[in-house]
């Protein structure tokens, strides 16, 4: 999905017929949106922020990380940035899970996976790119 001039939901699906704007944690790595920036290769033009963090609390395991990939062909992915493990007693509603700028380097595609610890019982995380402007 091409980004728009707004922002894009990296976490957001479809299902049933309705639009949901983020997604729930589950006891293995969940994978969000695949992010197109629809820049030339290798890098891309614009600045862009990330933001991911809680949408709903979570209960159940004991941490979560969110890792940033980025391909140039969306078959072969790097990592591009790693956040730091967010504990269970500060995964609550709107706390940040990885606040980043995407660095010129940043391949043409992009995606976030969210890796959890234990088993989460609830809880989702939102997260979106958006433009910088000067």
């Amino acid at each position: 999905m091409p980004i728009r001039e707004e922002s894009y939901d990296l976490f957001g699906y479809s299902a049933d017929g309705v639009y949901h704007s983020d997604k729930a944690f589950t006891s293995s790595a969940v994978t969000g949106n695949v992010l197109d920036l629809r820049a030339k290769d290798p890098a891309i033009s614009d600045e862009y922020r990330l933001e991911c963090f809680i949408g709903t609390a979570c209960t159940g395991g004991t941490s979560a990380v969110v890792t940033i990939e980025h391909s140039a062909d969306k078959s072969n992915w790097s990592t591009l940035e790693t956040g730091a493990s967010v504990l269970l007693a500060n995964m609550v509603k709107g706390a940040s899970m990885l606040s980043m700028r995407l660095p010129r380097h940043t391949k043409r595609y992009i995606r976030a996976k969210i890796t959890p610890t234990g088993t989460f019982t609830a809880g989702t995380i939102d997260g979106h790119v958006l433009p910088v402007y000067h």
